[in-house]
């Protein structure tokens, strides 16, 4: 590893307990190095990368896009395995600059390392779960190695699905699966023969492989529609309505056939469903009225002993509250504010603060600490171990916060109307039921 990726990998570890609830690899791969060409689904932005870099064993070079790279970052993308990668919406003549980088990707498998791309290209403004075509950049640089090396060596292309319940949201969850690989050593003599069908043909499978990795939702009508069937059935990868006792994997698998099922067919599905889709906006549409979500609504009414565990939950926080203000909340604000104002695009967001937060977060309280340390007379192991718990005061701090917003809102609502929304809740779900949903 070179500097800059190290110390990223090690420092990403303490920033990824505090954003993520839960971690779930699918079929993981083993190995650190093993010439692999690995090419993702791209829904977040800036957070895949060190996503996968980080909670994945294999070491990475990153193949970027080329805008990002100048005289100030082009040293510290290469410190840390980063690549351009021209694309031509970029204008001027990416194909000729390419070959120039599809050699330095051939000296990293070379070497055997393992390479990174987003098959996709671009990254939606609004978080979706479906796979945009994949373009066939992967494909020619594994052959472009092969033929440089004489196909002497094994190359492989593996597609990844990165699954998120929400990439902007703390303590949300991910999941990243693997797919069956692509050994391109297999297809030496067709490609000899024909060098674009078979590139044509493999980037049709690789897609096909990675679509199967992930929730892969086609039509636009179909996106919404799935999210709401699942907050309402509560089996799926939505962010905060699902049954705690289904492991994430098990609501990736609803998730992924739910949306088959909603891709097929659509037609008949659409007769089928048409009364379900109609009472299905009519219910959202009356929570949207009421300034309520299917999450909040669950919590308020239909959740048991929701009200008293909330207070429990207040009361047992609060000192985490209180720690927080001082050794989470002011940085926080701070890059909140920071990166909000530089990037307009909200997709960036997530994956930009937590960068920045990994840098601030440290330096902010190793500074307090040795400040404190001034006035407090203590042992070094005891500010060590305070330092390390901060872990913990993050996550108080936040379960505190959105506990007391909760709570707050709950009182606004009469009961009266609630139970109103619950009982065409219920009977919504009843028709759910009788789709086989």
């Amino acid at each position: 590893m070179r500097p800059l990726y190290f110390i990223f990998w090690f420092c990403l570890g303490f920033s990824f307990r505090l954003f993520f609830k839960r971690v779930v690899q699918v079929r993981p791969n083993k190995k650190r190095f093993g010439r692999t060409i690995f090419v993702s689904n791209h829904p977040s932005a800036f957070l895949d990368p060190i996503v996968i870099a980080r909670l994945r064993k294999p070491v990475i070079y990153f193949m970027t896009r080329s805008d990002v790279f100048n005289k100030f970052t082009r040293p510290i993308f290469w410190l840390a395995h980063m690549l351009p990668i021209y694309r031509q919406q970029d204008g001027g003549d990416s194909q000729e600059k390419n070959k120039k980088v599809f050699k330095k990707a051939t000296q990293a498998l070379a070497r055997n390392r393992n390479l990174l791309v987003f098959g996709e290209g671009i990254t939606d403004d609004i978080f979706e779960r479906r796979l945009k075509p994949i373009k066939k950049g992967a494909i020619r640089i594994g052959f472009t190695a092969l033929e440089d090396l004489n196909w002497s060596v094994e190359i492989k292309v593996q597609g990844l699905g990165i699954n998120y319940t929400n990439p902007g949201i703390l303590r949300s969850e991910v999941l990243i699966a693997g797919a069956e690989p692509i050994v391109l050593n297999d297809y030496k003599n067709a490609y000899l023969e024909n060098p674009n069908k078979v590139i044509t043909e493999l980037n049709r499978e690789l897609e096909a492989r990675m679509q199967a990795q992930i929730t892969h939702v086609i039509t636009d009508e179909n996106v919404i529609l799935h999210e709401q069937l699942q907050q309402l059935t509560r089996k799926g990868m939505h962010v905060h309505c699902y049954d705690s006792s289904l492991s994430l994997e098990e609501r990736w698998q609803y998730s992924k056939s739910l949306a088959q099922m909603l891709n097929s067919n659509e037609k008949e599905n659409e007769a089928r469903w048409a009364h379900l889709k109609q009472a299905m906006q009519a219910y959202f549409a009356v929570l949207a009225k009421n300034k309520l979500t299917e999450t909040e609504l669950y919590w308020f009414r239909i959740e048991e002993n929701w009200r008293r565990q909330q207070v429990l939950n207040l009361f047992f926080w609060l000192p985490f509250f209180i720690l927080g203000l001082i050794h989470i909340a002011l940085p926080y604000l701070w890059v909140k504010r920071f990166v909000e104002k530089t990037l307009k695009r909200p997709v960036f967001w997530s994956g930009a603060k937590m960068g920045v937060l990994l840098v601030i977060l440290p330096l902010w309280n190793f500074l307090l600490l040795w400040l404190a340390s001034h006035y407090i007379d203590a042992n070094w192991s005891i500010w060590s171990l305070y330092f390390i718990g901060l872990n913990l005061v993050a996550h108080g701090f936040h379960r505190f916060i959105t506990t007391w917003k909760n709570w707050r809102k709950a009182m606004k609502f009469s009961a009266q109307k609630m139970t109103e929304i619950v009982n065409q809740r219920t009977a919504l779900i009843e028709l759910v039921k009788e789709n086989g949903l």
